[in-house]
């Protein structure tokens, strides 16, 4: 995305232009065809947040579409955002970053508040570089040296957003099954520590989901949605899945997503017996 818009703005610009046109039962070359030089093609990578929509762009379409007033404002308001903090774009191996990770980091620079859900390790934001390295290279799609490397530092200068200002809020739950899976021990003593001092932190709560809550407090894949200082009801919903995370955009998919982690919370350790649970842990290791 290569845009002055910052990512949240340019998404929801795009998403609101989609859902106006579908409110005019408009298909794209029914619109397009109006007007001159316009494609088919273009306006839906406007819509999809993949092409920048101008000052100009949006008066074209807006005036098309007659929209006035207060709700024109709205439009015109979304293109007032600040540049994209897309911090990884000068690390040597930024090439290696796929476009839905890169839209997935230029969010998370943005956002206010996160609410994390890792049901088999400890979730990315609170990981060492060690079991950083371990996760990576267990993945599906069998990264090579490199690779675990690269991504092992992407995922430890993230973690700057816990302490640099303004700092992020983060909830964040693991699974039981995070303390039961074996590995270089080492390491699992290196990131228990790491993860009982991250979890003091006044914007960190840690939560872990005991193997005792059964069903109700265990979800199917990873869930991370995440909120913006603009708009704190509303956010952006990434679903682990094969090949990557999933983004999931509409209101309905945030309740959605609200809803599985209210389940979760409420089978779920408090953040004082889930540092006791992890103490314990580290004894046992020591």
């Amino acid at each position: 995305m290569t845009t002055d818009l910052s990512t949240i703005r340019q998404i929801r610009l795009g998403d609101e232009l989609r859902a106006l046109r579908l409110e005019q039962n408009k298909k794209l070359l029914e619109v397009t065809s109006s007007l001159e030089g316009w494609s088919a093609a273009r306006l839906s990578k406007m819509e999809r947040a993949d092409q920048p929509v101008g000052p100009k762009d949006l008066a074209t379409l807006l005036d098309y579409y007659g929209v006035t007033g207060a709700d024109r404002e709205y439009f015109e308001n979304l293109l007032g955002g600040g540049p994209t903090r897309q911090w990884w774009r000068n690390l040597d191996y930024a090439e290696a970053i796929t476009p839905a990770f890169a839209e997935y980091l230029a969010l998370e620079a943005e956002a206010s508040h996160m609410l994390n859900y890792f049901p088999a390790g400890f979730p990315g934001l609170v990981q060492t570089e060690g079991y950083a390295k371990e996760m990576i290279a267990a993945g599906l799609d069998s990264p090579n040296e490199e690779r675990v490397e690269a991504g092992a530092e992407v995922r430890i200068l993230r973690q700057r957003r816990l302490t640099e200002r303004p700092a992020l809020t983060l909830e964040a739950y693991f699974g039981e099954v995070a303390l039961l899976i074996a590995g270089d021990e080492s390491i699992m003593v290196e990131q228990l520590r790491h993860a009982i001092k991250v979890a003091q932190f006044p914007n960190v709560t840690l939560r872990m989901a005991p193997l005792s809550a059964g069903r109700p407090g265990i979800l199917s894949s990873g869930l991370t949605l995440l909120r913006f200082p603009d708009d704190t009801e509303n956010g952006f919903v990434f679903i682990e899945a094969v090949g990557g995370m999933l983004p999931r955009r509409t209101g309905r998919d945030v309740r959605r997503a609200e809803r599985a982690i209210s389940r979760v919370k409420q089978n779920s350790l408090s953040p004082e017996d889930t540092i006791a649970a992890l103490e314990r842990k580290l004894e046992e290791l020591t």
